[in-house]
């Protein structure tokens, strides 16, 4: 096994693993931590910045091959985003822990730990969507976990028909004062999105409307040509009105890289929906939820 590849997936590993035991404890955010670093390493040490073309307004992208196979492209890279020095990583991780990290450097650094893996994991493997996906789970999965105190479910208790029935949801994390938290993750979403909306229907008609609030985590929107190197953001904000409107609300969603025309969304029904970078859901927690979670070590 490649040298790099074997270092990657160890760490991805016993990421995945940590999670497995507690989202919220120390240790997962440290093998997270030391997955995004080895990751960003082998970008910087082993590879080739590659640039792309820009289809979105105001937006430039870039992306990584390795050194010897130049036609193997990982996913674009927001330029304004993403962080190039790996020492930066474990300097704003601590920042973060402390409560000390301005939103403008959150934006960028969590924007970088996400996909500082998701591009690694590529270079050896374009058809790997799985592995990506889990970890931005676990991710998301470990900050919401630290800032709220509480380690998250993942099924729901359903009453049909006279029966309990157990409904898998990505995230349910108990709130305050009796509210919870339905959080669906989603690196990007096209079509399938709508079951995130159809589970906060289920889970208002099961258990009452404003019990569980929804907040959306999205990382983006962008798609590369490969072919061509462009790099365009695929959306569909008339479905997404339809969703929000007729079907359930999702008090929030945040993404990593806004896509343009769900800011416009936003910007067009603010009363209807509200659409985020995602740094801004921890200065919005208290209102969202309540007084902040204690955060447990565990």
């Amino acid at each position: 096994m490649d040298t790099a590849l074997g270092s990657i997936h160890a760490a991805y590993v016993d990421a995945k693993l940590a999670c497995d035991r507690s989202y919220v404890a120390t240790e997962t955010g440290e093998a997270i931590k030391r997955l995004a670093e080895i990751s960003l390493r082998f970008l910087t040490d082993e590879c080739k910045v590659v640039a792309l073309k820009s289809k979105v307004p105001g937006k430039e992208y870039f992306s990584f091959a390795r050194r010897g196979n130049r036609r193997l492209v990982a996913r674009p890279a927001n330029a304004h985003l993403f962080i190039r020095d790996p020492r930066k990583i474990s300097l704003s991780w601590r920042e973060w822990e402390r409560g000390r990290i301005a939103p403008r450097s959150f934006a960028r650094f969590s924007y970088t730990v996400v996909l500082a893996p998701c591009l690694a994991m590529e270079l050896f493997d374009r058809q790997n969507k799985k592995a990506p996906a889990t970890y931005f789970e676990c991710l998301i999965g470990h900050m919401f976990a630290r800032e709220l105190g509480v380690n998250p479910q993942k099924q729901a208790s359903i009453r049909v028909q006279g029966r309990s029935v157990r409904l898998t949801m990505d995230f349910l994390f108990a709130g305050q004062s009796g509210r919870q938290i339905h959080l669906p993750v989603k690196m990007s979403t096209r079509e399938r999105v709508v079951q995130a909306w159809a589970h906060q229907r289920i889970l208002d008609s099961a258990h009452g409307e404003n019990v569980f609030r929804g907040i959306m985590v999205l990382f983006s929107e962008t798609k590369l040509d490969s072919r061509t190197r462009e790099v365009v953001e695929i959306c569909v904000p008339d479905q997404w009105l339809v969703y929000q409107t007729l079907l359930s609300k999702m008090e929030r969603i945040y993404y990593f890289d806004v896509p343009c025309r769900y800011k416009t969304l936003t910007e067009s029904f603010p009363e209807v929906i509200q659409i985020k970078q995602f740094g801004e859901f921890f200065k919005e927690r208290a209102s969202l939820f309540g007084r902040r979670g204690r955060r447990r070590q565990t």
